[in-house]
């Protein structure tokens, strides 16, 4: 197959795509970061837009490569983050894999199941 397959589903890219393709991700495997360079999240929500807008080419561009849809109607969906003890989190995984779900799908689930039975 000559033409990359993207996460478009089964949409193949058109030369010109393809092209832009293989420059950005020549100019990720040679960018210069040096070995003690920290790479962290920041703190606005829109940080780095700039830098993906000027790699990707365009606004919508970033919109299409960065992927997951929001779950909300509108917007950037919030998130949370959580620690869970090793053997829960294994049990977590291990349920995903037989469901064939992500476990962050099994999490919201559960949290809608309680918030339900709790209000």
């Amino acid at each position: 197959m000559t033409a990359t397959k993207k996460a478009q589903g089964s949409r193949q890219l058109n030369a010109e795509e393809e092209a832009r393709y293989q420059e950005f991700a020549a100019w990720a495997e040679t960018a210069d970061i040096g070995p003690d360079a920290r790479i962290t999240k920041a703190a606005e929500p829109e940080a780095g837009r700039s830098l993906l807008e000027a790699a990707l080419g365009s606004p919508e561009e970033v919109r299409r490569a960065v992927g997951k849809p929001s779950l909300s109607a509108k917007g950037t969906s919030p998130s949370r983050s959580l620690r869970l003890p090793a053997d829960m989190d294994a049990q977590l995984v291990e349920q995903a894999k037989k469901e064939h779900r992500k476990p962050s799908a099994i999490i919201r689930d559960a949290l809608v199941e309680y918030l339900t039975k709790a209000s």
